[in-house]
């Protein structure tokens, strides 16, 4: 799973009031209220960690509103884990809701690809 959303998608989602998470690249710039921008990789996400931070600038540009970012990095077990965690950009409200939403979209992915590949597109 290595699709990115942008800030503009999100904006627009906003506009006509729908929720959403959206993964973004961990070096995507934010800002908090009155601090310097920081690159979402540079908040200290390791695993078995999670964070969810509201109202902060997810772009330099100019135009786009405030946001929600979750981080979630899952915990190593038995030395599997993965590669890096999450950083998602969203306006459903927790952490907790924030990966539970975004978990869905792998069993999504999954039965799509089974109806392209499983024998459920027959051709004549």
């Amino acid at each position: 799973m290595r699709e990115f959303g942008s800030v503009k998608l999100a904006q627009w989602l906003c506009d006509v009031s729908v929720k959403f998470v959206l993964r973004v690249k961990q070096e995507r710039y934010i800002q908090a209220e009155k601090s310097e921008y920081q690159r979402l990789i540079e908040l200290g996400l390791m695993p078995g960690t999670g964070f969810y931070r509201s109202g902060v600038k997810v772009t330099k540009q100019k135009g786009f509103g405030l946001f929600d970012v979750a981080g979630y990095w899952k915990r190593k077990y038995r030395n599997n884990g993965t590669s890096e965690g999450w950083y998602l950009l969203t306006n459903v409200g927790s952490l907790k809701l924030a990966i539970a939403s975004f978990k869905c979209r792998s069993g999504i992915e999954a039965m799509f690809k089974d109806c392209k590949t499983g024998g459920y597109n027959e051709r004549k």
